[in-house]
């Protein structure tokens, strides 16, 4: 029954005979809402698509009608929740002491705890400069949640690279997998220093965290440990790879619509590379290029294991870029974009099913004023917990030509004024030749 609803609507949709912007076949394109049936209030994480085909950059070619082709008010908001941690606080660590010859876990170690859990002192555990193999952190002392840790080795460590596991336990007996393998890694190239010390987990919370090397070619020293807890949590940041062509000593990209891009990445076809460029941007493709800054990105492989750089973070909904290498110019480089949809929030009004219509060139936009509303809602109903509703694939309402603008109007009272200034210099041209024969 699902599958039926969108088809008999397009139907319906594509024999509508409204005037421009009042039906959705007056737009490009479009889907169907699959609403979540308990809530007055619908959140939509607008695809991919919608970017590559409205005009504005605002948005504001789109709308939600109901079944009647009536327009749904509707607001457009950022993802309420924004990437923020805690600050890096230390925690104590202990090394721990080798398995014998010929066994993983049979090295005995005995853990002294105090009152409240924490540990005092590991006896039989490696001490003094020697790496371990494995390290206990005790986290019994903090009441929050682990979602990264920051190592640091000595100063004078270099040429490494290894993979970690961490295991985390809140008795010291029963131990739970964490994080399988994890890189870090202090590595210099091409006169760069790259360096890997963080481990990303999994919102932990326990008393206890093992960490252990897997791989490596020299066992580290861990000297000190640091957790942070992030503050807040995102939507599943969306990507695209873009192919760039050679333009004056650079290379260009199109991104194929307006995206809200918060990361940028650069990357080569081979398998180890690092790069330096210049980053230009620009909304359309008249417009002057904007100088981004120059960023440096980097993929190393060692023994099996790769250690890539960040992407970097910019906040722009710009379509065009260019990339301009300093120095070694050896491949063209392939575009990362990252970004992270809008949400469309609207109420039901009206009977369902629900469209979203998109890509009208002739719209000057529209702004809801939903904005007050919405703050009230939610205080009430925590709008980001209401679950998202769905779409459907997305379908031709009225076609791209809706993508361009239609043409101006003829104005009959300039072309009436030329026809008159025409016959009048006609007849003055007449007369003026009636006389001269005369």
């Amino acid at each position: 029954m699902i599958r039926v609803v969108p088809l008999v609507l397009f139907a319906a949709i594509s024999s509508a005979g409204a005037a421009p912007g009042s039906a959705p076949n007056d737009f490009a394109y479009g889907r169907v809402v699959q609403p979540n049936e308990a809530a007055v209030v619908q959140r939509v994480r607008l695809p991919q698509d919608v970017y590559e085909w409205v005009v504005r950059e605002d948005l504001g070619d789109l709308r939600v009608y109901n079944a009647a082709f009536e327009e749904v008010p509707y607001a457009i908001r950022r993802p309420a929740f924004t990437e923020a941690h805690s600050p890096w606080s230390e925690l104590p660590v202990f090394g721990l002491p080798a398995p014998p010859v010929g066994g993983e876990d049979g090295a005995q170690v005995n853990i002294e705890l105090g009152d409240a859990g924490t540990v005092i002192a590991v006896h039989g555990a490696t001490t003094g400069n020697a790496a371990s193999a494995g390290y206990l952190i005790d986290a019994s002392s903090i009441d929050q949640r682990v979602d990264e840790l920051m190592i640091e080795w000595p100063a004078d460590a270099s040429g490494f690279i290894g993979k970690f596991r961490v295991e985390t336990s809140d008795d010291l007996d029963a131990w739970n997998l964490t994080v399988a393998s994890a890189t870090l890694a202090t590595l210099e190239t091409d006169g760069h220093q790259i360096v890997v010390d963080k481990v990303e987990l999994p919102g932990v919370r326990a008393s206890y965290l093992k960490i252990r090397q897997l791989e490596g070619a020299t066992p580290i020293i861990i000297e000190r440990v640091s957790f942070r807890t992030k503050r807040s949590q995102l939507p599943d940041r969306h990507w695209k790879s873009l192919s760039g062509t050679s333009n004056k000593d650079g290379y260009e990209y199109d991104t194929g619509g307006k995206f809200p891009l918060d990361r940028i990445a650069l990357e080569l076809p081979e398998q180890t590379f690092l790069l330096t460029a210049r980053l230009f941007s620009r909304d359309r493709a008249e417009d002057r290029w904007r100088d981004r800054g120059q960023r440096t990105f980097y993929r190393v492989a060692v023994d099996g294991m790769v250690v890539s750089s960040d992407p970097v973070a910019y906040t722009v909904r710009d379509r065009y870029w260019r990339v301009e290498m300093v120095g070694d110019d050896r491949a063209t480089p392939t575009l990362k974009i990252g970004w992270l949809p809008d949400e469309l929030i609207f109420l039901k009004q009206g009977d369902p099913p629900y469209v979203l219509a998109y890509g009208q060139a002739d719209f000057t936009g529209r702004q809801w004023p939903m904005g007050g509303l919405l703050a009230r809602l939610d205080k009430d109903v925590e709008i980001q917990t209401v679950p998202l509703a769905g779409l459907s694939a997305a379908n031709v309402f009225g076609g791209p030509g809706r993508l361009e603008p239609a043409p101006e109007p003829l104005d009959w009272e300039t072309v009436l004024l030329w026809v008159v200034l025409v016959i009048g210099v006609t007849f003055v041209g007449l007369l003026a030749f009636r006389l001269t024969r005369q």
